[in-house]
């Protein structure tokens, strides 16, 4: 049986997940929206939320050396 060829979608599927994984990409934007907040900027509340439970993750779990 012949191979079906891939979407565009499923290429970036793909290569999201290969070199752009959800976490790290969560992280990355965390880091920003938190230095939005450090910096006095102005977040809704639920994204405050956000940020202070993926510190206490990352607190709770801290990088390894």
């Amino acid at each position: 049986m012949p191979r079906t060829k891939m979407t565009y979608r499923e290429k970036r599927q793909r290569a999201y997940n290969k070199y752009l994984p959800v976490g790290d990409q969560l992280d990355t934007i965390l880091k920003a929206f938190d230095f939005v907040l450090q910096a006095g900027g102005d977040l809704p509340y639920e994204l405050i939320d956000l940020i202070e439970k993926w510190q206490d993750i990352k607190a709770k779990y801290p990088k390894e050396n």
